[in-house]
């Protein structure tokens, strides 16, 4: 693949212009490099993971970038930068990796973060890929996949569309750009061709736009369903205390019951009894005859 000369790695922020950024910022910065951010990691190591993720970007090679991006037919010029081609391969959800070359599939898998090196079987770099997605990620692509399917059958008929080989974006202000204006404008006359020049970019901003706009979705998602579930954990726990404290109070309570009632049988005197009344003795003088 031809490529012209790598553009200079210069422009990526150093760690002191890292540091200088806000915390929201250098998330976002990282996350649109692929990096899996915590926002409530400490500014130290977001600047070292993004330094890092910098330092892979130089190490790899440019090629190997390009094929992942033609690979996934992302659309990028030629001439992009290694930052660019990295925040198009974090948007990458394809996972057809065969038909991906070596040097792609190990850059790739050192993006994601996984141990690769050139000198491994393709199959095995492909294995690792796979089971490094998560449950959820491959629901919602297998669910995208399914939809996408659908449409395309609605749309264009039960024919799968061909998608050709691969182009780069025209480089800005090149001959390219000039020739395919001018060969629309004298197929489709000024007005259509302008028109259609200007259909295609739109249509190519608005896709980009739209894959920004549902990756953001996606993320936004994601940390509902985390927040949702740390909620349901936390009201799951503090039902549980709940019941718990129930339990043990009513437990004291009866223990506390059983003591008195126990030591009330023991120390109270009980009800005093009335005693029988006393026999009277017969009166003498009744009882013995009068002497006459």
């Amino acid at each position: 693949m031809n490529t012209p000369p790598a553009p200079s790695h210069a422009s990526l922020p150093t760690a002191q212009g890292l540091s200088d950024l806000p915390r929201d910022e250098l998330v976002r910065y990282g996350r649109q490099l692929g990096l899996e951010l915590d926002p409530d990691l400490p500014t130290g190591s977001l600047v070292a993971s993004i330094r890092t993720r910098q330092e892979l970007l130089i190490e790899l090679e440019r090629d190997a970038l390009l094929d992942i991006v033609v690979w996934a037919r992302r659309p990028v010029r030629r001439s992009a930068s290694k930052e660019e081609l990295a925040r198009e391969i974090a948007r990458i959800e394809r996972t057809n990796y065969n038909s991906l070359p070596l040097r792609g599939l190990v850059a790739l898998a050192r993006l994601r973060g996984l141990p690769a090196s050139p000198n491994e079987n393709a199959h095995d770099v492909i294995d690792r890929l796979k089971k490094a997605e998560g449950l959820l990620k491959r629901f919602i692509r297998k669910r995208r996949q399914w939809v996408t399917s659908l449409m395309t059958k609605l749309i264009a008929g039960a024919e799968e569309p061909d998608e050709g080989d691969y182009q780069f974006l025209p480089e800005e202000g090149s001959e390219l750009t000039r020739v395919t204006l001018k060969q629309q404008i004298e197929q489709h006359g000024i007005v259509g061709g302008i028109a259609s020049r200007l259909r295609g970019a739109a249509d190519d901003y608005i896709k980009v736009k739209l894959d920004e706009i549902e990756q953001r979705i996606d993320a936004k998602l994601l940390e509902i369903d985390q927040r949702l579930a740390e909620w349901r954990d936390r009201e799951v726990a503090n039902r549980l205390k709940i019941l718990r404290i129930t339990l043990v109070f009513s437990a004291l309570v009866a223990a506390i019951s059983l003591g008195y009632k126990w030591l009330a049988d023991r120390t109270l005197p009980g009800p005093i009894k009335d005693s029988p009344p006393a026999a009277v003795a017969p009166n003498s003088a009744e009882s013995t005859p009068t002497n006459r």
